[in-house]
């Protein structure tokens, strides 16, 4: 664990929880959470869809006071107050030091924090008087991590390789690279292979349970390797699924 990050760790206050059989303290990833170390400039959710990742993720970022839809602590927005209760639940031991920037990106409305940001002229101050939204999804994501972030900031991004081309995915890799060696923490849920390979990252893969994992023994890298292996075949076993 390192020092000089924003947030070394994050727990769920099970105690004060009144029903712990409902969504989403049941899914059983979340419901065998206590602690998670945060301790390192780049952590990783990683996992199956619907176990959890995302909802711990959003829960995280609103608990550190970011807007639930997006933005950073000074947006205010809310098209679809759809968050769940979990971040009523979630506890972050802060460290000694305190961010220049925070802010969270989540693909599911992007198009609702980019509509606030033209509100806010934020795409007169850092994306040359072009809105986000005379990009493509991909792009907007890539654009403002890679021009409105900056250094020494606490990220946190849901999926932000929805929209992205391979390529396109490595290009977001070397931002995340960047942003960490310049002093910032970023934590990010993903499917991506190409971006759980950053170096010197800490990944998590959500199941029954949470797990500290390696790169090779993510789901996300074993299916991609099977697919390449045998592309025929892997598209057998969903066929005669």
């Amino acid at each position: 664990m390192r020092d000089d990050v924003f947030v070394t760790s994050l727990a769920i206050d099970w105690a004060d929880v009144p029903d712990k059989g409902v969504y989403p303290f049941n899914v059983p990833a979340i419901a065998s959470l206590r602690a998670l170390d945060l301790g390192q400039p780049i952590t990783f959710f990683c996992g199956e869809n619907g176990t959890g990742k995302s909802t711990l993720l959003e829960a995280m970022g609103i608990a550190y006071g970011l807007n639930p839809e997006g933005g950073s602590r000074n947006y205010t927005f809310s098209v679809h107050d759809g968050h769940s209760e979990l971040c009523d639940h979630v506890r972050l031991l802060k460290g000694i030091c305190r961010p220049r920037d925070s802010f969270l990106v989540r693909s599911d409305t992007l198009f609702n924090l980019i509509s606030e940001m033209d509100a806010l002229e934020d795409d007169q101050r850092y994306f040359g008087g072009r809105s986000l939204h005379a990009r493509s999804h991909g792009e907007g994501i890539l654009t403002l991590v890679s021009r409105r972030f900056g250094g020494e900031g606490f990220y946190v991004l849901d999926e932000p390789e929805t929209g992205l081309s391979q390529l396109g995915q490595v290009a977001l890799l070397a931002e995340i690279v960047r942003l960490a060696n310049a002093g910032s923490q970023l934590v990010v849920a993903t499917h991506s292979p190409i971006l759980l390979s950053a170096p010197g990252a800490v990944i998590y893969q959500f199941e029954d349970e949470v797990r500290r994992v390696g790169l090779e023994q993510t789901m996300e890298w074993d299916a991609l390797h099977r697919f390449l292996e045998d592309p025929d075949r892997l598209l057998a076993e969903f066929l005669n699924s």
